[in-house]
């Protein structure tokens, strides 16, 4: 990681409720063991020093493993130690230091503790080579090696879990652009069964159907290709979709754009309306003889995006099985990360309505 991110995952770490529940678990046994030794604390630093010691040795050990200069998440085994040696060197001494009294200056504790029951500077006279009382710098070498074991084995935890992630995140995307590529046989299936009964009966229509047909195919393919398109291209492909139908269903057909255009720039996975608007025309309109209309809506909804397409003609019956472009939608949605509350077919009156909702691009931290 670059120096930004490698600070960034810091406060990541400390924000992890298990951050804190180690602290206070590591904090409250260490507690116990002083009362139970006969040295229960009694001054602030007694009592506070135990759980800031763990919250740093979780938080920030890890630092300069992750502090690659690069897009790594793991630091080489001599520059990572090359760095974790002077950084955790640094804030050992001075929380050693702070525990201490805040100052270069006689002390003497209660008690065995963190810091507490020994001189930490050495008297005048005495060892003037060695500013610290031996037993101090024992103490900050033990912490440091187990700083720089303990940093190199969260540092590793952590690029093991990205690692993981992004195989979940690269395995559902693949998943789920497997299920928009079978979207487009079976749009096209589903377009010529719905022709070939125009051959016999109007072949000139038959002729118009087939050059819609192309266009729609071509749209068909540029959406497979791409893995976000903005909404004007999905009502494009739906529009063209819509004309081919039209020629087969006639009056049958009515549709009905309630749409805001002030939202067509926003990107969307691709083949979203589509197997909603065929669902309808397939379930509803063409088994009607009076055929029936479709209401095509997109707007913006308490921060999200709402697309819908409500239908009359035949209702939808309950427990009917759901076709291959909904039971596919359904799906791509959940791998894209959304909850399955976010796509919803009801029927409402005479009308049947399929809803989805996607959060809007910038309209949520």
């Amino acid at each position: 990681m670059r120096a930004l991110a490698a600070g960034q995952a810091i406060w990541h770490r400390i924000k992890r409720p298990a951050t804190w529940g180690a602290v206070l678990l590591f904090g409250a046994v260490w507690a116990l063991a002083r009362w139970a030794m006969g040295f229960p604390g009694r001054t602030p630093e007694d009592l506070l020093g135990p759980f800031l010691w763990a919250l740093l040795f979780l938080a920030v050990t890890p630092f300069p493993w992750q502090w690659t200069a690069d897009d790594a998440p793991l630091a080489r085994p001599w520059r990572g130690l090359l760095q974790a040696v002077p950084w955790n060197a640094a804030w050992v001494l001075a929380l050693l230091l702070l525990l201490s009294g805040g100052g270069p200056r006689p002390w003497m504790g209660r008690g065995p503790g963190m810091g507490r029951g020994m001189r930490m500077m050495a008297p005048p006279g005495d060892r003037p080579w060695l500013p610290l009382h031996p037993r101090v710098l024992l103490l900050a070498i033990t912490n440091l090696s187990v700083c720089v074991l303990l940093g190199w084995i969260l540092a590793d935890k952590e690029r093991a879990e990205a690692v993981a992630r992004e195989a979940r995140r690269t395995a559902a995307q693949a998943q789920a652009r497997a299920l928009q590529a079978q979207m487009n046989p079976h749009v096209l299936f589903n377009a010529i069964s719905g022709l070939t009964e125009l051959v016999r009966e109007d072949p000139e229509a038959a002729e118009r159907a087939l050059v819609s047909l192309a266009d729609l195919l071509r749209g068909l393919l540029e959406h497979g290709a791409r893995a976000a398109v903005p909404l004007s291209l999905e009502r494009e492909l739906v529009e063209r979709y819509l004309a081919l139908e039209q020629i087969r269903l006639g009056r049958r057909l009515q549709v009905d754009w309630q749409w805001d255009r002030a939202l067509e720039a926003v990107e969307v996975p691709p083949l979203l309306i589509q197997p909603l608007v065929e669902n309808a025309l397939k379930h509803g309109i063409a088994p009607s003889r009076a055929g029936g209309e479709v209401r095509i809506g997109l707007q913006a909804r308490d921060g999200d995006l709402e697309l819908e397409v409500a239908n009359t003609g035949l209702a939808l019956q309950d427990g009917a099985p759901e076709g291959v472009g909904v039971h596919n939608l359904r799906e791509r949605l959940v791998l894209l990360g959304l909850p399955e509350s976010a796509f919803s077919l009801v029927r409402d009156g005479d009308w049947t309505r399929a809803r989805i909702r996607l959060p809007r691009p910038g309209a949520r931290p």
